[in-house]
C-alpha cells in the first residue's frame, strides 16, 4: 500500500498471493482494484520440461490476457523456450550457460497475424551471476 500524506488517502493497494508445491506454483496479484493477475500455474512435468499458463483481466475493459509457455532443458547447458498468447504473439527462447555464472540468451518475439509484415524482435541477453 502506498499512503499520500499531502491528500490524507491511499494511493494505491496491491496484493499478491502465492503457493509454492513440489511440482508446481500459484501466483495471483491485484492492483489497485482495476488489474488482476489471474493465476499463473507453472508446473514441472519431469526434469527437463517445464510448462505455465497464464491470465490477467483489467476491470471494466474487455482487456484479457491469455498466455501459455513451455522450456524445456536439452542439457545441462541449454535450454529451449516457446510461448503463445492471445494476441497470436509467439515468443522463443534460447538459453546457454557458458562457464559457471555466465548464461547466453537469444531470444524472438513474432507477430503471428501479420507474420509476412514484420514488426518481429529479437533479443540478446547477457547475465553474469556473482
Amino acid at each position: 500500500m502506498s499512503f499520500d500524506t499531502a491528500k490524507s488517502r491511499l494511493s494505491q493497494n496491491n496484493f499478491t498471493l502465492g503457493y509454492k508445491a513440489a511440482d508446481f506454483q500459484l501466483h495471483t496479484h491485484g492492483n489497485d482494484s482495476t488489474k488482476y493477475g489471474g493465476s499463473s500455474i507453472d508446473q514441472k512435468v519431469n526434469e527437463k520440461i517445464e510448462t505455465s499458463v497464464s491470465l490477467a483481466w483489467t476491470a471494466g475493459s474487455n482487456n484479457t490476457r491469455f498466455d501459455i509457455a513451455a522450456k524445456s532443458k536439452l542439457g545441462c547447458r541449454t535450454s529451449l523456450s516457446a510461448k503463445v498468447n492471445n494476441l497470436n504473439l509467439i515468443g522463443l527462447g534460447c538459453t546457454q550457460t557458458l562457464p559457471p555464472g555466465v548464461k547466453l540468451t537469444l531470444s524472438a518475439l513474432l507477430a503471428g497475424k501479420n507474420f509476412n509484415a514484420g514488426g518481429h524482435t529479437v533479443g540478446l541477453g547477457f547475465e553474469l551471476e556473482a
